[in-house]
């Protein structure tokens, strides 16, 4: 019997972890106009909806119902890149083949995003195994771009060390990046730098709000969006202010930001850094 066969009857009443990677970009000019999409309000704001891959082979042709798929990612900037750490979990509500080839994974209501936290030491503890059953470091060369090893999706040997990273992530108080995009958004980078380089869990929205607004510019309920950032901004131990010319512009969302975390007593101008 083929090995693949065997791994079939091995798993089935396990839960099968795949990891993959997924760049996130911060671009200092959009080329693309804003546009919309039909689509729920709130969608993708607190989880992940889907996943897609075009890979048609290997792990990504073994996902099931069921299934875990952790993502990563690494923020690309035009001045310069931050570790990468993990994106998502996407726990596998249904599996589909869409009609151009690509795989589609639907995430059940328990999947979640994750904060920006280096994620280095994990990625280079973390093993996976082949189709034949080999098991090999995940990370082999540290000093290459992590992508370069994720191009395709890879079967995790254990589930044991990511989540407890996840979990150790999680209960890390989060600290909350508030900024203006139009002038203050390199220092909030290095900021987001500064604070990972530190150990800490970071709300930044280039990295936390859904890709179709931080990287796509899609039109999105401006009610939904407030919801959302001051939900996640009264969950943080500390709210950094990233002052600029244009910081305390009347209506901005940067003014919101700072008024509801200066009524909770958590403003902080970012400045000396402690270490978590």
């Amino acid at each position: 019997m083929p090995w693949m066969d065997f791994r079939r009857v091995a798993i089935m009443n396990t839960s099968q972890h795949i990891i993959h990677y997924q760049p996130r970009r911060i671009h200092a000019a959009h080329a693309d106009s804003w546009f919309a999409e039909p689509r729920e309000p709130d969608d993708g704001f607190k989880r992940p909806g889907y996943h897609t891959t075009r890979q048609t082979r290997g792990a990504a042709s073994w996902v099931r119902e069921g299934d875990v798929i952790w993502m990563v990612g690494q923020l690309h900037a035009p001045w310069g890149t931050l570790p990468p750490s993990l994106d998502a979990r996407i726990n596998v509500e249904k599996v589909e083949r869409l009609p151009d080839g690509r795989f589609r994974f639907a995430a059940s209501a328990d999947s979640c995003w994750f904060p920006l936290f280096d994620a280095r030491p994990l990625l280079r503890i973390l093993q996976t195994q082949n189709a034949k059953g080999q098991v090999m470091p995940l990370w082999r060369r540290p000093t290459a771009p992590i992508g370069q090893y994720l191009q395709s999706p890879r079967m995790l040997v254990s589930e044991e060390e990511i989540q407890a990273y996840a979990k150790r992530m999680l209960d890390l108080p989060l600290q909350f990046i508030s900024y203006r995009i139009a002038d203050g958004t390199q220092p909030a980078f290095e900021l987001a730098r500064a604070l990972l380089d530190a150990g800490h869990a970071v709300f930044w929205d280039r990295w936390s709000l859904p890709r179709r607004l931080a990287e796509r510019r899609e039109v999105v309920s401006d009610t939904v969006l407030d919801e959302h950032l001051l939900s996640c901004l009264r969950s943080a131990q500390t709210v950094w202010g990233v002052e600029s010319p244009l910081y305390a512009a009347p209506g901005s969302y940067s003014v919101k930001e700072q008024s509801e975390a200066m009524n909770l007593g958590i403003w902080r101008i970012a400045g000396a850094l402690p270490r978590a």
